[in-house]
């Protein structure tokens, strides 16, 4: 009698919920949301996560050689897409080396959730090997850091960091799971991330931006990386064609409007160009989409003046008025923002300034610069010349951080996917991880990498991570055997010159393909060859960059660097 009591108890009980473990719940929803590939490295505190992900079999786990390169990988997989990029890491030294990793998205907006491993709960804060205070050490760089204290909060603090990361200004975010947490069970059922609404602003707002644009004569759009999504630089080209205003972007902004539309200018700022610059300065209404107005667009503050009319729309309040006073702060998406501006436009007063001919001449003066060649020296613009002419249409620039900026930094950029580099962190070493995450995440794309040899030397085993996972990538060394953008700062190099490998050979050892460059007459061969080439492949370009001294950093050329405070 008292088993079968017992089982008319147990019968009337709910069923259990436990759905799935802690690993196998973050993979599949990581999987629901549709991230195909984590970065990352194995670690004593992942391997129960990483086993989840073998057996579930999904999502693709690329392994690379160092925790900040895959750091930089799953940024450029967030850059090209709509998801976050997701990597994996021990703990202790192994999350200490993403920090650079997670300054380059935080400062350029890159979405990335960063699982870190931990120790046993039972150990933590007792300084056991590997150890660290994870969170008291990213929080400053992070939108949000959390340790998981329990297999059933799992859920809530997973939908709570995507949230951070995809909502507002994107940003990088850290999850640190103990690794006794794993393999203990969920009792929940899976729920997909839910996606907010982006913010619209409200009439009143398009109103008084509409009083204003009434009220002036010479208006600017500066359009940022707030506008890079596909329906969002949309809205922003038709806006900007009904209203007939021209437009300068912000480096990160670069492709929002093509940058051979008639309407825009080109990139303004400190690596920006004359034109662009010019329009900026000269413009008395300023509207800023999605662009912070930071010291690398506005070039120190020295383009920007109290006499302009500024007018800041951005997704996140916190980012409205950080870098200079505006006369009109909306806090929405800038494409809501710029298909309501469409829809109420009105003839203005009088007609705007017409800078057609302003952008003509951008790209003529573009074109005499990369014409630039010589049969026995090798000029850098002849290189991006060639690599220009001959690339696909459907390519990817992933530009490091250099000297050699100025010239590459003059492609013509048709669409945000077409050209990214670490733009408002400075990283050197970010391109090659970038390019090979870009080239992973964009199978179907041409992925370019542009760098120098300093930025190069810095993480070039991961070619053997582009070799064995067979990412498509094709690398242009700018090689002047030197740290060149401090060299260029020196009356006499001291600390700055190199003694450098021969990057061809090196390439080759890896099982990737290798060329050199020494001459002006082998340009075209060799970079015909090199985007000829079936899979990883590398040119070793070298170049004497002194006679292009005046040519850098600045939108105007010779233009001494100035800071303006205000």
């Amino acid at each position: 009698m008292r088993r079968q009591i017992e089982s008319i108890i147990n019968s009337t009980k709910e069923p259990a919920l436990i759905m799935s473990t802690v690993a196998d719940y973050l993979w599949r929803n990581i999987s629901n949301l549709g991230v195909k590939t984590v970065f990352g490295l194995p670690g004593i505190t992942t391997l129960p996560a990483m086993e989840a992900m073998r057996r579930i079999g999904a999502p693709e786990f690329v392994v690379t050689r160092h925790e900040q390169c895959a750091g930089h990988m799953a940024d450029a997989a967030a850059r090209l897409g709509t998801k976050p990029g997701v990597l994996l890491v021990d703990l202790g030294p192994g999350l200490a080396n993403t920090l650079t990793a997670a300054l380059a998205a935080m400062r350029d907006s890159s979405p990335l959730l960063i699982i870190a491993g931990q120790e046993h709960q039972s150990l933590i804060g007792r300084e056991v090997w590997h150890e660290m205070p994870e969170i008291a050490v990213f929080s400053p760089m992070l939108k949000y850091c959390e340790r998981v204290e329990s297999a059933d909060a799992f859920p809530r603090l997973l939908d709570r960091a995507l949230r951070f990361a995809l909502s507002g200004r994107p940003g990088p975010v850290l999850l640190s799971v103990p690794k006794n947490l794993w393999d203990q069970d969920i009792r929940a059922p899976l729920k997909p991330f839910a996606e907010a609404f982006l913010p619209e602003p409200a009439e009143a707002a398009i109103d008084a931006v509409i009083r204003r644009l009434m009220e002036c004569a010479r208006p600017v759009v500066v359009a940022g990386g707030g506008g890079r999504r596909p329906d969002a630089r949309e809205a922003i080209r038709q806006m900007c064609e009904r209203w007939e205003m021209p437009v300068v972007t912000s480096p990160n902004g670069r492709g929002v409007l093509p940058e051979d539309h008639p309407l825009c200018l080109g990139h303004a700022g400190r690596f920006g160009q004359t034109h662009a610059s010019e329009t900026l300065r000269e413009a008395d209404l300023v509207l800023s989409l999605g662009c912070r107005l930071d010291d690398l667009t506005t070039h120190d503050w020295s383009l920007l003046s109290p006499q302009q009319t500024i007018i800041q729309v951005d997704v996140e309040a916190a980012m409205i008025a950080q870098n200079w006073q505006v006369d009109l702060a909306i806090v929405s998406d800038a494409g809501a923002f710029s298909r309501k501006m469409t829809e109420k436009y009105q003839k203005p007063t009088s007609a705007f300034w017409d800078l057609r001919s302003r952008a003509r001449d951008r790209l003529d003066k573009r074109n005499e610069f990369y014409a630039i060649h010589d049969t026995e020296a090798v000029k850098p613009q002849a290189v991006m010349k060639a690599l220009e002419t001959m690339a696909s249409d459907h390519h990817t620039i992933v530009m490091g951080g250099g000297r050699f900026q100025q010239f590459a930094g003059e492609w013509l950029v048709r669409q945000p996917e077409n050209f990214f580099y670490a733009a408002n962190s400075g990283t050197v070493g970010f391109a090659l991880s970038a390019a090979i995450g870009a080239a992973t995440t964009s199978p179907d794309r041409q992925v370019i990498c542009v760098l120098g040899d300093g930025d190069f030397t810095m993480h070039c085993q991961e070619l053997e991570t582009a070799v064995r996972i067979g990412a498509n990538i094709k690398v242009v060394i700018l090689n002047d055997f030197a740290f060149g953008a401090m060299k260029a700062r020196q009356k006499v190099s001291y600390g700055t010159e190199y003694g450098n490998a021969d990057f061809a050979a090196l390439a080759k050892s890896f099982g990737a393909q290798g060329w050199r460059i020494t001459k002006g007459t082998e340009i075209d061969e060799k970079v015909g060859r090199l985007l000829a080439a079936t899979g990883p492949a590398l040119i070793d370009v070298h170049i004497d960059l002194e006679e292009n001294r005046s040519l850098l950093f600045g939108h105007d050329i010779g233009q001494k660097e100035k800071t303006v405070i205000r």
